[in-house]
């Protein structure tokens, strides 16, 4: 899956995203609204492993995947995926330096570097690492209550052209289990996440890539 497909499905900010994750709380009795807005409160940075399955309308898989995700609010974020080819060490790296964020394929020497503000506007998970105060510019916030032993969470976007439907947010007794995003097409990118550290101090250069000089850069 190439650079264009990307934007939508393997961030997971998101990338990201899109995660009321390890505070320690004892938050089992909030609303999943409440949750998502104490994670914006409370949580600085975080780093997780992840795994990643995403499925079209049948259910059926057309892609899985994982690594390790990595934020530190607002704006910068990692995405480190696991390689699938014996020959390469490392799979695809996302990263964020808050001005700029870069696509990286060590399978094709290629690095794509995006503005920050370019590429948010098309990545929905991205709006996890950013300020709080920007959810209700950019969402509708739905709270579905406890469904399948989540707490779920919606959040539609308010751009008619973003792409994509929804991004929803599930947490298992207060901490962030589950994103789930799906695109215009109907297809569903599942990032479940694991081993949460959150307002842990990351090492420097963590949000930081540095290429190779065989690396074929597209700005």
């Amino acid at each position: 899956m190439r650079i264009e497909n990307m934007l939508n499905v393997r961030q997971v900010l998101v990338v990201p995203l899109v995660l009321a994750v390890g505070f320690g709380w004892s938050v089992v009795s909030l609303a999943s609204e409440a949750m998502l807005r104490s994670f914006f409160a409370d949580v600085d940075t975080l780093q997780a492993d992840f795994t990643q399955r995403v499925t079209d309308e049948s259910g059926m898989t057309l892609e899985f995947s994982s690594g390790v995700f990595s934020l530190s609010r607002p704006g910068r974020f990692r995405w480190d995926y696991k390689s699938d080819d014996p020959d390469l060490e490392q799979g695809m790296q996302i990263v964020s330096d808050g001005v700029a964020i870069t696509f990286y394929e060590p399978d094709l020497a290629t690095a794509t570097i995006r503005s920050f503000d370019q590429a948010v506007q098309q990545v929905p998970t991205m709006a996890l690492v950013q300020a709080g105060d920007r959810l209700d510019k950019l969402f509708t916030i739905v709270d579905y209550g406890l469904t399948d032993g989540l707490s779920w969470v919606a959040l539609k976007p308010k751009d008619e052209n973003a792409g994509y439907q929804e991004l929803m947010i599930g947490f298992n007794a207060g901490k962030l289990n589950t994103i789930v995003l799906t695109d215009a097409l109907g297809n569903e990118t599942r990032l479940v996440l694991s081993k949460l550290q959150a307002n842990r101090t990351l090492p420097t250069g963590t949000f930081k890539l540095d290429l190779s000089s065989d690396v074929d850069v597209v700005q």
